[in-house]
């Protein structure tokens, strides 16, 4: 099998036969090179090896930018490929664009109540002992903050004379304000006065790191130890409930009572306290679209039930009723 080289192509002939395969050297994907008298666009796909080797995993923002140079590299060899293959590419492609760059707009677990009932609520909280951790989670199940936004909860993000809050939104990089209820804010300022060392010690953090400064780097307590609270109160009251496996390569169990489970609550709360306004619904809930809004709030059978009969008392039964009297 003769192999021969022009530039930065491999070419190998199969004798007898005409057959010839040609494959693009790792000087064409790595660096800028000139093809047919076109130059290749600046954009140098990641060392594999390197990367298995460190075992680094690039954030969602990062793959995000890395995108773009990526499509005009594959746009670029897209001109020279067979049509077949460049049809499969693409399929390939745009499979793996969705499950890296796009988020998943059908929730996994359908019209199952992802968030807490009353009755489970109550539980839930009154099995917390520690203070900080049932001021922790009562911020979420009354405001609906997600557990990334409550564990960095600082003393500055609360103004003391309109009772407001102020949360540092970590989804869309920007700061919104949410009123405090009487009760809540009540507690707030007890619990900030029964822990005012720890919090001045913690540079202001509420819900304070235990080890800093001395064994923790972080002034405030992490997601993982939030979430691992979590699932102990959850385990010990035997409410958790599993309905499947995450996608990936690595599938993990999917609970359906997590920590954004109480953010659940608090979204479908206030949508049932103002009559489903889900305008209204969305600027509490802090989302830029109406539609993810809608995945949160969970309608119970018994309510729409209920609602149906409701709609129903004046309406197509009685107009029946009345043409059966005349007949």
């Amino acid at each position: 099998m003769p192999i021969t080289r022009a530039g930065p192509i491999l070419h190998f002939r199969v004798s007898g036969s005409g057959f010839c395969v040609s494959f693009f050297t790792s000087e064409f994907v790595q660096g800028p090179t000139t093809v047919l008298g076109q130059e290749m666009p600046k954009f140098a796909f990641p060392n594999v090896r390197a990367e298995q080797k460190a075992n680094i995993k690039p954030s969602r923002k990062e793959t995000k930018q890395l995108w773009p140079d990526a499509k005009e590299t594959l746009e670029f060899l897209g001109r020279f490929l067979p049509k077949q293959r460049l049809i499969k590419a693409i399929e390939v492609l745009s499979v793996a664009r969705k499950r890296r760059f796009l988020r998943r707009r059908i929730p996994k677990y359908g019209t199952m109540n992802k968030g807490f009932t009353e009755q489970e609520l109550i539980r839930f909280l009154n099995a917390i002992d520690d203070p900080k951790m049932l001021l922790l989670f009562t911020f979420q199940a009354v405001l609906g903050l997600r557990i990334g936004e409550v564990v960095r909860l600082h003393i500055r993000d609360i103004n003391l004379e309109t009772r407001e809050l102020r949360i540092d939104n970590q989804k869309g990089d920007r700061f919104d304000v949410l009123p405090i209820p009487p009760q809540l804010f009540d507690q707030t300022l007890n619990y900030i006065t029964e822990n005012e060392q720890s919090i001045s010690t913690c540079k202001g953090y509420l819900f304070w790191a235990e080890r800093f400064p001395k064994k923790n780097d972080c002034p405030y307590i992490s997601k993982s130890y939030a979430r691992g609270i979590f699932g102990k109160v959850i385990q010990k009251l035997k409410l958790d409930e599993t309905y499947g496996l995450s996608d990936g390569q690595n599938p993990k169990l999917l609970h359906r009572l997590t920590t954004h489970s109480l953010r659940h609550h608090a979204v479908t709360n206030f949508s049932k306290k103002n009559n489903g306004n889900v305008v209204l619904t969305s600027k509490f809930a802090r989302h830029s679209r109406i539609e993810t809004t809608m995945t949160y709030i969970y309608t119970g059978k018994d309510e729409l039930s209920q609602s149906i009969a409701i709609a129903q008392d004046d309406g197509i039964f009685s107009k029946v009723r009345k043409i059966q009297e005349r007949i």
